[in-house]
């Protein structure tokens, strides 16, 4: 086996730890949970330099995050990953939103896409679901 594949295969092993793969579902919620807050708040946000500051600054964690995991599961799975139709929405919903986060521009629409992203949640929690019962 050659060192190019024995890495994908244990960046693969690393991403389907039950513990890595519990922390990239909280970090989805997590990240539902502050766009709800957004969307409920936006005026507030808006209004207030140090929370809009906040907010944009935990986006840009968040969406950092996100944009890793795409980059390792890409590497890790290569073109399988993208075989999926899930995998391709949730990752052009996170390559948009951080792009337009980057360049600070901000579409209305993009709140919904993001909260859109529930449906990898739920299709996560039931794969868990799915394994422990198979257990």
């Amino acid at each position: 086996m050659s060192l190019f594949l024995l890495i994908r295969r244990k960046v693969a092993e690393f991403l389907e730890h039950p513990y890595i793969s519990k922390m990239i579902l909280g970090m989805t919620i997590f990240l539902c949970v502050v766009i709800f807050s957004e969307l409920a708040i936006g005026n507030t946000i808006s209004s207030n330099l140090l929370l809009s500051a906040f907010y944009r600054y935990l986006n840009f964690f968040l969406l950092t995050f996100f944009v890793l995991e795409i980059i390792l599961k890409s590497f890790a799975y290569g073109i399988s990953f993208f075989s999926e139709f899930i995998n391709v929405f949730d990752s052009v919903i996170v390559i948009v939103s951080y792009v337009m986060l980057i360049t600070e521009t901000k579409l209305k629409i993009l709140g919904l896409l993001r909260v859109l992203r529930l449906i990898k949640v739920i299709l996560s929690m039931k794969k868990v679901v799915d394994e422990k019962r198979e257990r």
